[in-house]
């Protein structure tokens, strides 16, 4: 027996549908995956189900039952927990304030004492390693992800969501949590989980139901399918996912870091003694777990950070003292991993978002008064040549922090790989896109690559890695353990300096 059904689920805003005529149905016991692009309706359909939105029209069923939850507070009461893609934890409480935040027992406070040792049962019995006294701040991302899951177990749900679970995970942190999935599953728990990964929906998924367009395309037992058949259904077409590679003669030297280190103001190392260069035509991969240096790299380059010894060449000049601003009129661009807090300014519009860095030139204003014409055209041809889908009938006017995503990602593509940019510092650019997205992504890197320019990509993904780089360099301890090249570059070879083994001792 079901224990969710949603028939005939629509849900429009501004005139256009985000979901149409939709159902789905999960069973007890159950790990049901929702595959679709970003923007498919997956998120908003969940949402109907834990009460953030009302659906215009269609019926819930819940249990055998009929229902329709006014809040998420009155899912949860009813069972059902919902883990979204971006925390929604007090980052100063601990861990055991935010599962207990909110709840009273009979009336009362919840004793904190025999919270704790409920949340020491639930991670001990799931594999769900915190500590209950710790600071939400002080995690990882991955154990702050579990906090979320023990503050929906704790509350006694039957059906758990995950909103792209995966996407801030490193590959063992993945691993671990389908794990925690897999021993739910056994408990009689039902699981769905909204994805758009293929190889996680084959290893994890009983079921999976794909949306395009708002709408549901169709329904798959995972076992009888394959990658290559969700992908198609998803997109609407084969996934390209080989590259025209370029080959170049030696183009010289792009950017070259020297002694690069970075300290705190307690003296730690956040990169120790970095030797580096980025010729043009090529690009360079960074691998290396999370936290490792990446990022510092990476905003030293851009000037975000200020390196407390050695220097930085772009195309033969010491732009050692240059700020951000100078650095990308030279031609250094950045994408950064967190495209909500470096990236964009989500309350305005994507009209707005396109011309920040660029609202004190011609075209765009002349003597503090701006050009609406040449705004609005700039914004048009990134909506255009970027494939940006905007909210109803509103098009550049549409507020960012509506659009999905990968829409979120490209308006930053947009905006920093421009005609004029010489390197493109990528940072993680491709996560929590859906396939279509990061296809689209990754050509335009390769683009960039072919017309003798340089990208500096930084990626968790070692498959992306893999297939985009000319040369790879891997980071541990804010040091590069070694640089491969294409040829000699393979997973194990990657994952031993990953893991701190140095070139020369492979």
């Amino acid at each position: 027996m079901a224990i969710l059904e949603m028939k005939h689920i629509s849900k429009a805003f501004s005139g256009v549908y985000a979901n149409e005529d939709i159902q789905l149905t999960v069973e007890k016991g159950e790990i049901h995956a929702l595959l679709g692009e970003n923007g498919a309706g997956k998120t908003t359909l969940m949402n109907i189900l834990f009460g953030i939105y009302t659906a215009d029209s269609g019926e819930i069923y819940w249990k055998g039952k009929k229902v329709q939850f006014a809040s998420p507070k009155d899912a949860i009461a009813q069972g059902i927990g919902m883990v979204h893609q971006h925390f929604s934890l007090v980052q100063k409480m601990t861990v055991l304030e935010n599962i207990i935040l909110g709840l009273k027992q009979d009336g009362l406070f919840i004793s904190k004492m025999d919270a704790r040792i409920r949340i020491v049962e639930l991670a001990e019995k799931y594999g769900l390693k915190v500590r209950p006294d710790a600071r939400i701040r002080d995690l990882s991302v991955g154990e702050q992800q579990r906090v979320e899951i023990l503050k929906a177990l704790y509350r006694d749900v039957d059906l758990l969501i995950l909103d792209e679970p995966t996407g801030v995970l490193t590959p063992k942190e993945t691993e671990d949590f389908f794990e925690v999935l897999r021993k739910l599953k056994s408990e009689g728990y039902a699981v769905i989980i909204i994805t758009h990964r293929m190889s996680e929906i084959m290893a994890i998924s009983d079921r999976v139901t794909i949306l395009r367009d708002g709408k549901k395309v169709k329904e798959l037992v995972t076992a009888e399918t394959n990658p290559k058949e969700l992908s198609t259904c998803m997109i609407g077409r084969e996934l390209q996912d080989d590259f025209e590679i370029k080959e170049h003669q030696d183009l010289g030297v792009a950017l070259e870091m020297k002694n690069i280190g970075l300290e705190t103001k307690t003296k730690h190392k956040l990169l120790d003694g970095i030797n580096l260069t980025v010729k043009k035509g090529e690009i360079l991969g960074i691998a290396g777990v999370d936290g490792n240096g990446q990022t510092e790299l990476a905003e030293v380059i851009a000037g975000i950070r200020k390196n407390t010894s050695g220097d930085v060449w772009f195309m033969g000049e010491n732009i050692q003292k240059a700020n951000v601003k100078q650095r990308f009129e030279k031609g250094i661009s950045y994408i950064s991993d967190d495209r909500h807090a470096d990236g964009l300014v989500i309350d305005m519009s994507l009209k707005d978002n396109m011309l920040l860095k660029n609202y004190d030139k011609e075209p765009f204003s002349k003597r503090g008064i701006f050009n609406r014409k040449a705004i609005e055209e700039q914004a048009q041809k990134a909506i255009n040549k970027f494939q940006i889908k905007t909210t109803g009938t509103t098009g550049m006017e549409s507020v960012t922090k509506l659009l999905s995503g990968g829409n979120q990602q490209k308006i930053i593509i947009a905006r920093e790989v421009n005609d004029d940019v010489q390197m493109v510092i990528a940072n993680q650019p491709t996560r929590g896109l859906d396939i279509g997205a990061t296809e689209f992504v990754r050509q335009t890197l390769m683009d960039v690559r072919n017309s003798n320019r340089s990208v500096l990509l930084i990626s968790a993904d070692l498959e992306e890695i893999l297939a985009l780089s000319d040369r790879i360099a891997v980071m541990f301890g804010g040091k590069i353990a070694g640089v491969l090249d294409r040829r000699e570059a393979d997973v194990q070879k990657i994952g031993l300096l990953m893991g701190g083994m140095t070139k020369e001792a492979m």
